[in-house]
């Protein structure tokens, strides 16, 4: 059976890099929300084919439909990483409204509930499937200040992961995750450059994460040769969180 990878927010410096690092024969079914450019771009200078599909994820019905064109032309993706969530902001609770809430819940855990709710069942009569999922080391640490919100959805991905591992693992289907301190993409344009800078200096590296730090353990957690890893929140943070 061949190799379908489907990645959700593709179009991110991480997606992005993760693209350009698969050297496994597969098709890459790369997911966007507004510019697919980037992607076109790469698309010139890879050997896997990659198709590039839109859809924002705070509409089920596009969600929905993506899915749908997915199993109807492609077939069931086989390995799945999860990258979309909102850009991260630093806001106090005080001033966090639910309606911040509901836009990290939709983009971030709703997507990939319905995904999953989608495609596990056919994977697990397959007897096949690799997960991985986008957390974060406020998950594995004490969080900073003025991101409940963001942290919330965290965790509650991180129970989804946890939850599924246990359902699904006799079935041949791993699903882990991956928890990166700051990383330095455009995801931090809405963050303040002094925390930024904060952060590169008290991590043990001296520096925040880059994209291609993080990519390394995604395409382990994915392989076969991580065939017994299951269930798994891998930490990638340079020492900073252990």
């Amino acid at each position: 059976m061949s190799n379908i990878l489907l990645i959700i927010g593709a179009s991110s410096d991480i997606g992005l890099e993760l693209i350009k690092s698969c050297e496994e024969k597969c098709l890459i079914i790369a997911h966007y929300n507004s510019s697919n450019q980037k992607l076109l771009d790469l698309k010139k200078n890879i050997s896997n084919e990659l198709i590039t599909l839109k859809a924002n994820l705070e509409s089920e019905n596009e969600l929905e439909e993506l899915l749908a064109e997915i199993e109807t032309n492609y077939g069931i993706p086989n390995k799945i990483v999860h990258l979309a969530a909102s850009k991260i902001e630093n806001i106090r609770f005080k001033d966090v409204t639910w309606g911040d809430f509901e836009k990290d819940i939709t983009v971030s855990l709703k997507s990939i509930v319905i995904i999953l709710s989608r495609f596990l069942p056919a994977l697990a009569k397959e007897k096949r499937g690799s997960v991985v999922v986008m957390l974060s080391s406020y998950v594995t640490g004490v969080p900073p200040k003025a991101l409940a919100h963001y942290t919330t959805i965290k965790y509650a991905l991180l129970g989804l992961v946890k939850s599924l591992a246990s359902e699904y693992g006799g079935n041949g289907i791993r699903i882990n995750a991956v928890s990166p301190s700051m990383v330095n993409t455009k995801f931090l344009s809405n963050i303040n450059e002094k925390l930024v800078e904060i952060s590169a200096h008290n991590n043990p590296m001296k520096r925040n994460a880059m994209p291609s730090d993080i990519i390394p353990a995604i395409n382990l957690l994915l392989g076969e040769d991580a065939g017994y890893i299951n269930g798994v929140n891998l930490p990638i943070t340079g020492g900073s969180v252990l």
